[in-house]
């Protein structure tokens, strides 16, 4: 009696075994078929240039303003590795800064009287705030790595639906036209340029996922734009800052 409680015991556990390996197997993908998943997670970034310039002497604070992203994808299997992905997500690109610069050249009131524009280069704190939200569509190329992982990698173009790029300079002064030029005291200036932001970036995109099972995901992903945030001719900062993101999140195989 014993051994067939035995037995019975280790068959219920072998089948709980099986069935659990059956719900934590990965999402594997078919040849010739198409799989559409749901995506949203958080984001880390900003608006950034490549190094950090002289003209920024001290970073005194940060924090990622509208970090967030969700979508939908739909993936077409080429085969039982390799597929291509595409879709559309909407997503938040921002942050705010603050800073100590040197030299850094600006122009304050851009948005208020363009008679009364101040343009020079500035010596003080200075506070950096963007709120860019996009629409972006990747077409991206997916490789099935092992039964629970999946590689990806393509380019972005993302399209603007709201472009803000605002700020503040405090405690210091600002050298006119020229870096050498006039002397003027700034107690606080703003400045505005969010009409120069170009309503399209353009990029690439690199990220992995991990099947927790055959319904869900974790996902990790970092984007960056090729193009400069800002339109071209645009001489008010004196280097190009690109979208530089890594997302974080969690998808859903919708079927």
């Amino acid at each position: 009696m014993n051994r067939i409680k035995i037995n019975i015991k280790n068959s219920i556990l072998s089948v709980i075994g099986l069935m659990l390996a059956f719900n934590l197997s990965g999402q594997e993908l078919q040849k010739g078929k198409i799989r559409v998943d749901a995506e949203l997670g958080t984001k880390i970034g900003g608006a950034s240039p490549l190094g950090l310039p002289t003209e920024i002497r001290k970073i005194n604070g940060f924090k990622p303003a509208l970090p967030f992203f969700v979508g939908a994808k739909v993936t077409y299997g080429i085969d039982d590795n390799w597929g291509v992905q595409s879709g559309l997500i909407f997503e938040g690109k921002g942050m705010k800064t603050e800073a100590t610069v040197k030299g850094y050249r600006t122009t304050f009131n851009a948005d208020e009287d363009p008679s009364q524009n101040v343009r020079g280069y500035y010596y003080g704190d200075i506070t950096t705030n963007v709120e860019n939200l996009y629409l972006t569509i990747p077409v991206l190329a997916t490789y099935q790595l092992s039964e629970n992982w999946r590689l990806h990698a393509g380019p972005y173009v993302s399209f603007a639906v709201q472009r803000k790029f605002y700020g503040l300079a405090t405690d210091g002064y600002i050298r006119d036209e020229e870096p050498t030029g006039e002397k003027v005291g700034i107690v606080d200036a703003a400045y505005d340029f969010s009409k120069q932001i170009r309503k399209v970036d353009v990029g690439m995109s690199i990220g992995g996922k991990y099947d927790i099972n055959k319904k869900f995901y974790a996902s990790a992903q970092l984007d960056y734009g090729f193009n400069s945030i800002m339109k071209t001719g645009f001489e008010s900062i004196s280097f190009n800052m690109h979208n530089i993101f890594m997302n974080i999140g969690v998808g859903m195989r919708l079927f």
